[in-house]
């Protein structure tokens, strides 16, 4: 049976929806002030997802690594925060300040509202919701976004729904940015199928697709990685000493993107996918474009 409670916090960027079944030796955790962002995944007492701490310590684990954040309506990076889109230019808050880049879209840090919450025998659901008026600097695009999680027992899905609110279409992307944990990332093993990945500059800007630098499955080991890979199909698999784990992230573009990241401590590794490429607002890899009153749908499947 599943379970679900929403515990506050004397500060409510600390609120969390807690997601429980004592049967499977299950745990979730998402902070709905923090952008609805997925902070805790333990199943077979197992953790999963390496996310922050519930205090002030976390806040600035948050703030600095973006742990589980959902991006929209860019993910990774646009150069210098500036892009144009139907004749008019547009400059994004840089919030990368050493590389001068807008970072990560600006629904992360944001208060989602509760819609919906439901469990029962087999599965759990949560459903949060974001509204923005269209007064962000850089993107004055009224809409509306939901999350839906879904939990059952050998798989979780993230259901993004979009809806453009506004008058006139706007440009956007949308990604995951998950940390899984490891005891031993070395020895841990990475799977996708792709022959190209982006050159980077010195701002991690994509230049051009180059050959992909290695063979997949890859065992991990001393192999450092920040890089964007162009997939041939939307999955990705991620093996450990104490699980496996399936990721399937379909979307309406022809080309698919997963970002991975090994942080220097290689106690945990970064799987993002992405529905474009980093600084899609200017090179427009994967860019799509929403029309006025129109819905996107797109979902992360992670199966274990």
């Amino acid at each position: 049976m599943y379970t679900a409670e929403i515990v506050k916090n004397q500060n409510p960027l600390l609120n969390q929806i807690f997601i429980k079944n004592k049967k499977l030796h299950f745990q979730s955790v998402i902070y709905p002030n923090l952008g609805a962002s997925l902070q805790k995944l333990l199943l077979n007492s197992v953790d999963i997802i390496n996310g922050i701490s519930n205090d002030t310590e976390g806040l600035n684990d948050y703030k600095n690594t973006y742990k589980s954040a959902l991006l929209f309506p860019f993910p990774n990076r646009i150069s210098g925060g500036k892009y144009e889109f139907d004749q008019t230019k547009h400059e994004l808050d840089c919030n990368e300040k050493d590389l001068n880049n807008a970072l990560h879209g600006h629904i992360y840090d944001k208060p989602f509202s509760v819609k919906n919450i439901e469990a029962t025998e087999s599965k759990a659901i949560v459903a949060l919701q974001y509204a923005d008026e269209g007064k962000t600097k850089g993107f004055p695009f009224p809409y509306q976004i939901e999350i839906i999680y879904t939990f059952s027992p050998e798989k979780i899905s993230i259901d993004f729904n979009v809806n453009n609110t506004g008058k006139t279409s706007f440009p956007f992307g949308i990604g995951w940015h998950p940390y899984f944990k490891t005891s031993n990332l070395n020895a841990s093993s990475l799977n996708f199928e792709a022959e190209t990945q982006y050159e980077l500059n010195e701002k991690m800007i994509p230049t051009n697709e180059i050959p992909l630098k290695f063979e997949t499955p890859l065992l991990i080991e001393n192999t450092f990685l920040d890089d964007c890979f162009i997939t041939n199909k939307p999955k990705a698999s991620f093996k450990c000493d104490t699980y496996k784990i399936e990721m399937d992230f379909s979307s309406t573009s022809k080309k698919n993107y997963l970002q991975v990241y090994t942080p220097p401590a290689k106690n945990c590794i970064a799987i993002e996918p992405m529905t474009c490429a980093p600084n899609a607002f200017n090179n427009q890899n994967g860019l799509l474009v929403l029309e006025p009153h129109e819905k996107f749908v797109w979902q992360i499947l992670l199966s274990f």
